[in-house]
């Protein structure tokens, strides 16, 4: 493997490069503003899927070639994982896929992510549905008293011609 980038300086550069502020890049990455900054400080490092996102933000250039480094540099860690020997077989065997297993963690976390914001968007959709009702029944309630007005007028109009009879 070639030299190891500095994964928080890249992160640094792509996210000052789309002119995004720590709390700006968490929110495109669906991140906290506090993960970012520990990405840039180098106390932990962001989970493949993040960085693809990261990737599909960033416009083409010396930043987005850097961010594919850092992605190529991470499957290969994985790629390379140790290998754990059988007992008494002398036969070397590759330990789980450990890519795989990430892959599979991360797409169960993303499920549950998208489950929770289904269900937001329900919750949503159903307080929108109430207070549409609600503004529909104001607007008739506001309608009804404006022909209760009216009705009375229409009363006192009505009556000077009835006392002429």
């Amino acid at each position: 493997m070639a030299a190891t980038l500095d994964i928080p300086k890249v992160i640094r550069r792509v996210r000052q490069r789309l002119g995004l502020s720590q709390e700006g890049l968490s929110r495109r990455l669906n991140a906290t503003k506090g993960a970012i900054q520990h990405w840039e400080r180098g106390r932990n490092q962001p989970d493949l899927a993040r960085l693809l996102l990261l990737r599909s933000i960033c416009p083409p250039g010396a930043e987005r070639k850097e961010v594919d480094a850092v992605i190529r540099q991470i499957q290969e860690r994985v790629a390379g994982a140790p290998e754990a020997r059988v007992r008494g077989a002398g036969v070397k065997r590759a330990i789980p896929d450990t890519g795989s297993q990430m892959l599979q963690r991360e797409n169960a976390r993303l499920r549950q992510q998208i489950a929770r914001l289904e269900g937001a968007i329900e919750r949503r959709s159903e307080q929108l549905r109430i207070l549409e009702d609600l503004a529909s029944e104001l607007q008739r309630q506001v309608a009804q008293l404006k022909a209760e007005k009216a009705q009375p007028a229409e009363a006192v109009s009505g009556a000077p011609s009835i006392q002429a009879e």
